[in-house]
């Protein structure tokens, strides 16, 4: 797993770009696994067979709504993980540009980065639109209304995302220490 903890100043950036590449990779992984789960839920609903001398269940339906189908009806919750793995990424990446605010130089170097990241994030929006013309990955991306809102902006997204980083680096970098005891003027 990531630490963040001790995060070098080239090290934030290459973990800014991770998350970017996460954010657009998570929302396929949920909507694939969301397609599964309907698929299988679908299957089991249409599989019927009598099961002979048992006392619990007469017949697999009895068995699947009772073992398999309530797990399966849980693939509602994979869209809100979308929502929460994106928010989670959004939030350590502006930690990080907070973080890589104590030396000026990785602030400025983030300010060059940002057009790189905006540039890779055209293109994976661009890969995304056209992953969409496919008519099985746009009926499993359906749900995923957010996250399709969010992968068709997604240079809109990065950059602002980017500008926001490295103003938190900026605030880091500029404010004021304050509650710092000087031992000569005590």
């Amino acid at each position: 797993m990531l630490d963040y903890s001790d995060v070098g100043d080239k090290g934030s950036v290459i973990l800014i770009a991770l998350s970017m590449l996460l954010i657009f990779m998570s929302g396929i992984f949920f909507g694939i696994a969301y397609f599964t789960f309907e698929a299988l839920e679908t299957g089991f609903e249409n599989n019927d067979c009598v099961i002979n001398n048992n006392v619990y269940v007469d017949s697999c339906q009895e068995l699947w709504e009772w073992i398999v189908l309530p797990f399966l009806a849980l693939r509602s919750v994979l869209i809100y993980a979308s929502y929460f793995f994106i928010f989670g990424q959004v939030f350590a990446m502006l930690v990080i540009g907070y973080r890589s605010g104590k030396s000026p130089a990785m602030a400025g170097f983030l300010i060059m980065v940002i057009s790189f990241f905006t540039y890779a994030s055209i293109l994976l929006s661009n890969i995304y639109r056209r992953m969409l013309d496919v008519a099985v990955f746009n009926s499993i991306m359906t749900p995923f209304t957010v996250y399709n809102k969010i992968m068709l902006y997604y240079p809109w997204f990065m950059f602002i995302l980017s500008l926001s980083s490295v103003m938190l680096a900026i605030v880091n970098w500029q404010r004021t220490r304050v509650n710092s005891v000087d031992d000569q003027n005590f």
